[in-house]
């Protein structure tokens, strides 16, 4: 399978191994997230029968992708699927844990500019995040044992 990588919502590449192996050339790309620098991070595939360029600027992208925001010390992990029954839905990745009240630890990325507030399992380093982004690389998946946090990613409707 193929895969593009888009950094900081703007711009987009193939992922081409050629020096390093994959799961370094991921951590790489995952370790240059810092502040001031990049700060966003996605993998997303590219469907048999389509070459990166014609993909991305005809079909506008892949629904399905990992992604990533904050920096390489702390960031927190987004898969967006599509469920086994047929529906597209957004997850936050975590490790499990108590999510009594509402997510209390804040992600900055695109300089401070915005923020993603998850949980405290929520967030990961780069190594970790790296074995995670180089699953999903080799599978389509993530690892076993994460669990997903359902983001709804729909906007308000407003009010009449």
């Amino acid at each position: 399978m193929t895969f593009y990588y888009t950094v900081d919502a703007r711009r987009s590449g193939e992922f081409v191994v050629d020096v390093r192996p994959p799961r370094a050339t991921l951590g790489r790309l995952l370790s240059l997230m810092m502040p001031g620098e990049r700060s966003t991070f996605l993998l997303a595939p590219i469907p048999s029968g389509y070459d990166f360029l014609t993909y991305l600027h005809k079909q506008g992208g892949s629904p399905v992708y990992l992604q990533c925001a904050g920096t390489s010390d702390a960031m927190t992990i987004e898969w967006h699927k599509i469920d086994d029954d047929g529906q597209d839905r957004h997850y936050i990745v975590g490790h499990g844990g108590d999510h009594a009240g509402d997510p209390s630890v804040g992600i900055p990325f695109f300089d401070g500019t915005c923020s993603a507030t998850v949980y405290p399992d929520e967030v990961f380093a780069l190594d970790e995040a790296t074995d995670i982004f180089f699953r999903y690389y080799e599978t389509g998946e993530i690892p076993s044992g994460y669990e997903l946090r359902w983001y709804d990613l729909t906007w308000p409707k407003p009010q009449p």
